[in-house]
């Protein structure tokens, strides 16, 4: 007679305010729980995956036979994932804490968690589980950063119901910029994972629209290039099978340089890229540390990436302290001049455990610091750091007329589709740039509100500051 098994439920959280939070959100499954459930022997446990962008956690739902609980979860979902661990742990149900942001911030998490997972989980998790068997959890179990030849092939039937599927083909990254969590959670060595792992699970990913979720998909020297255009070359063999996949991921700008990754890029099944361009100011990107990004050479490389049938999401950020009132009008212009498919337009925002995040704390720039609860704001469209050369209020307008500019008018966006048409001869990098857009127009209700919570604010400060300048003005008065 064979053994019950026991119930475990991996969950990602959805903040309750999703202001801010991209559309394109539930569009893919959770990389991250897929690796997880994987990873479970399913002789033991049932697994149920609960995605919170789709499906909502119901408080009232039946725990009874749940034996354990796992969430993940970036830094913007915290309060939601603590107020879910709340629910499961006055029910007497363990909850495990794990993802990037109890990575960077475990003595915060274990507040919420029994037990906290820092680091990857994959080397780790067969010891949680284990140790849960026996009765013993620890409070932390250390993941690190291992060899990606222990990543599971996923096999998941819970992703067909995804308009895209994701896949990650190696982690780390080998710059270190001031506002970026990555080297801090995947380390500044590129891990690959095997390339016949990596066309499995291509195989196996039933919708024909991929993410290759890499941070830096040809990392850094002759030995990132070589490896990208072998790994494209195996997936251009199975394209040739009939396993014929659309796909996007993200790459350092340079990559418009690489004509002999471009060309297997593009046969492989790429049409879109997402380059981390961040600012076309010297100065910001030197801030920033990013010394892989020369602004002299964006033009080129973005052209050149596109002739290539790519089409490139170009990436900015707004609230540098290098940012003056001009960078608004020029970014719009360098983007439309260039022909940049598309874009994202963000405020920049300090991650917790970044240099970013450092300097703002010390420098008393931080505006949003009631933590857990503010965490929420930490999703690149608050002004969650006092800006230096602009006011909050200014510095979210300006980025918001930038966004409208660029989405808002659907004339506007067919011209720019014909045009990437044109640049990139390919249809199927044109629809994409063309969804993009769409996909990242702003809520204009929550544009409103973000708009007139600022202006309370605001208001709110030039009261504080008369009422400061009155009581110095009959201190001074009772003197004379």
């Amino acid at each position: 007679m064979s053994a019950v098994k026991k119930r475990m439920i991996l969950i990602q959280p959805y903040p309750e305010n999703s202001a801010g939070v991209s559309s394109t959100t539930g569009s893919f499954p959770p990389l991250g729980l897929l690796v997880l459930d994987a990873l479970t022997p399913k002789d033991k446990w049932d697994v149920e995956i609960v995605d919170e962008s789709r499906n909502r956690f119901d408080v009232n739902m039946d725990t009874s036979n749940v034996s354990l609980v796992g969430i993940s979860l970036w830094t913007n979902q915290a309060p939601r994932a603590y107020g879910i661990a709340e629910v499961f742990r006055r029910r007497g149900i363990p909850v495990i804490l794990g993802g990037p942001h109890p990575s960077i911030m475990p003595e915060e998490a274990m507040r919420y968690g029994d037990s906290v997972c820092v680091g990857e989980a994959e080397s780790i998790w067969p010891t949680i589980l284990e140790d849960f068997e026996s009765d013993s959890l620890q409070r932390v179990y250390e993941g690190g950063v291992p060899n990606l030849d222990i990543v599971p092939v996923i096999k998941n039937p819970f992703t067909d119901a995804y308009r895209w599927g994701i896949v990650q083909t190696a982690r780390g990254c080998p710059y270190n910029c001031s506002f970026c969590s990555v080297t801090l959670i995947n380390g500044r060595s590129m891990r690959y994972r095997p390339i016949e792992d990596v066309v499995e699970e291509f195989k196996n990913i039933k919708p024909r629209i991929v993410m290759v979720a890499d941070d830096n998909f040809i990392g850094s020297g002759r030995r990132g290039r070589e490896r990208a255009i072998e790994l494209c070359k195996a997936l251009y063999e199975l394209r040739k099978q009939g396993v014929r996949k659309y796909w996007g991921t993200q790459c350092t700008q340079n990559l418009g340089q690489e004509d002999e990754v471009l060309k297997w890029m593009y046969k492989a099944g790429c049409r879109t890229v997402l380059f981390g361009l961040e600012s076309i100011n010297k100065k910001v990107i030197k801030d920033m540390n990013k010394g892989i990004n020369t602004p002299g050479d964006y033009a080129e490389n973005i052209r050149n990436t596109q002739r290539h049938g790519i089409t490139v999401v170009g990436s900015f950020i707004f609230g540098n302290d290098g940012d003056d009132e001009n960078v608004f009008k020029d970014t719009l212009d360098f983007i439309n001049e260039v022909g940049i498919g598309t874009q994202n337009v963000n405020i920049s925002c300090p991650m917790p455990g970044t240099k970013l995040f450092s300097d703002m704390k010390a420098a008393g720039r931080l505006r949003y610091t009631n933590f857990p609860e503010d965490w929420e704001k930490y999703n690149l469209r608050y002004v969650t750091l006092e800006p230096k050369n602009l006011t909050p209020l200014e510095l979210y307008k300006k980025r918001g007329e930038v966004a409208y500019k660029l989405t808002g008018s659907n004339l506007f966006l067919l011209k720019r589709f014909i045009r990437n048409l044109w640049d990139t001869r390919s249809p199927v990098a044109a629809v994409f740039a063309l969804l993009w857009n769409r996909a990242c127009r702003d809520n204009k209700d929550e544009y409103e509100h973000q708009i007139n919570l600022l202006k309370q604010e605001e208001q709110a400060s030039m009261t504080e500051d008369i009422g400061v300048l009155q009581l110095f003005s009959e201190h001074y008065s009772r003197r004379a």
